[in-house]
């Protein structure tokens, strides 16, 4: 398989950063001062990446699709076998570090990406999970969040949108066994609790984990399972969004949000022992163990 790369830097945030003081609150939204976020932030990368059966001399970008064909050195128009499109920068090592991955779509910037969740996807959910070992149990919390995007009724905007977060929740569980990562198992409980309702088989659903991100491809083509027999559903496809630094954009936001609230959690069932749902108590030695 032939790979080729095509990419610009993204200099929006380079540029912002500049006309930002040190002691300015960081435009990134972390809250912090500049001097304490992305001061110092290495330059972020936009790349699109192709996979191509065979030598290509070029692309055609369908806009409306947000998607590449590739076009041979004969005129011919084929498909690629893989397209993803990343955010990254180079860390401290030298080694690349991803912020957010979509396959399948042209993602440039951050409108681009904000008019693929809105039109291609009817939901977005992020989860994230942590564990932490707590009276001799090791306890997983994974924390979920549904998000949905949408164009303002009557906007024309490019740039318009607003982000609702309808739902959130958890899903706490122990001593998962090593064969099943403790990620993957929470993945398994969303996925099938979701899909028990027949009216979410029709919605297409944006999966947003920071979890193996090496196999999302596998996944999303369901060339590989997610466990044993357990392939991601049609109608989910799944993204990547890093759950450390600053924020970036919504994809990674999503799961840092994810991240806090499932560490808050296991820092709430060390101090208390339990775990409260609504008016009931879970004595750790009581969470449920996966079963599979």
């Amino acid at each position: 398989m032939k790979i080729m790369g095509v990419g610009q830097e993204n200099t929006r945030d380079i540029n912002t950063m500049a006309e930002v003081g040190r002691n300015d609150p960081c435009p990134c939204g972390s809250g912090m001062k500049h001097k304490k976020c992305c001061l110092d932030k290495k330059p972020r990368q936009q790349i699109v990446m192709v996979g191509s059966p065979e030598p290509l001399s070029g692309f055609y970008y369908d806009h409306e699709k947000m998607e590449l064909v590739g076009l041979t050195a004969d005129g011919r128009v084929i498909q690629p076998a893989a397209t993803y499109s990343q955010t990254h920068y180079e860390g401290q090592s030298g080694k690349e570090k991803v912020i957010a991955r979509i396959q399948d779509k042209v993602i440039r910037d951050t409108a681009s990406l904000m008019r693929c969740l809105s039109s291609f996807f009817d939901l977005i959910i992020g989860i994230d999970t942590n564990t932490k070992t707590i009276n001799g149990e090791k306890v997983s919390v994974s924390s979920v969040i549904h998000c949905e995007v949408q164009k303002p009724p009557g906007s024309t905007e490019q740039t318009s949108y607003y982000v609702n977060f309808p739902w959130n929740g958890v899903i706490v569980f122990r001593n998962c066994p090593e064969e099943l990562p403790a990620e993957k198992f929470g993945w398994l409980v969303l996925i099938q609790g979701f899909m028990r309702d027949r009216r979410n088989v029709a919605k297409r659903v944006a999966f947003v984990t920071d979890h193996d991100l090496d196999n999302h491809i596998l996944f999303n083509d369901r060339k590989a399972p997610i466990f044993k027999d357990a392939y991601l559903p049609v109608n989910f496809t799944m993204m990547y969004g890093r759950s450390d630094g600053p924020n970036e954009n919504l994809l990674n936001h999503l799961v840092k949000l994810c991240d806090k609230k499932s560490t808050d959690v296991l820092n709430e069932l060390e101090r208390t022992g339990c775990f409260q749902f609504g008016e009931i108590k879970i004595p750790i030695d009581r969470i449920p163990v996966p079963a599979f």
